[in-house]
């Protein structure tokens, strides 16, 4: 944090190889944490690909990082139709100044345990909302959850 002081722009790069993102391997994020010159709310897509060039050794491969220009195509490219399937939802999200398409993915399972240990699994949405969702759920639906686990998964590598 004391670095981050000192420097006039802090972006992360995530994503790693082999790392498979809606069926597309080697997608990266590049989110700006902190920009004195403009905005730090930004995202970048850009996925690894063979350099036409060639280029490098074989370790390198002679890849480089390509801006992906829809990113909303990306994370819906491997729906199984138009039509939403049984425990997926298609969601918009606001990432700086650009609205992204992706799906969110939950499943709900009888719990493992019987002695009233459930599980609460969350990939890119934060373990007090699901929280707040489910509360809204059993006392307005209700539908309960007590003896159920539930995971949550937000494709692509996006956060809510």
């Amino acid at each position: 944090r004391t670095v981050e002081h000192m420097v006039d722009c802090v972006l992360y790069l995530k994503g790693s190889e082999g790392t498979v993102v809606a069926g597309v391997s080697n997608v990266r994020m590049l989110r700006a944490s902190k920009n004195r010159f403009g905005p730090s709310d930004e995202v970048g897509v850009y996925e690894m690909i063979r350099s036409k060039t060639g280029g490098g050794n074989k370790r390198s491969g002679g890849y480089r990082l390509a801006p992906v220009s829809d990113p909303s195509a990306l994370f819906l490219s491997t729906r199984q139709s138009s039509s939403d399937v049984e425990g997926c939802a298609v969601s918009i999200l606001v990432e700086g100044s650009r609205c992204i398409a992706t799906e969110i993915q939950a499943l709900v399972v009888s719990a493992a345990s019987f002695q009233g240990s459930t599980r609460r699994t969350t990939h890119g949405i934060s373990q007090s909302r699901l929280l707040l969702i489910l509360a809204v759920l059993e006392k307005r639906c209700r539908i309960y959850f007590r003896r159920k686990d539930v995971y949550v998964n937000v494709v692509g590598g996006m956060t809510l």
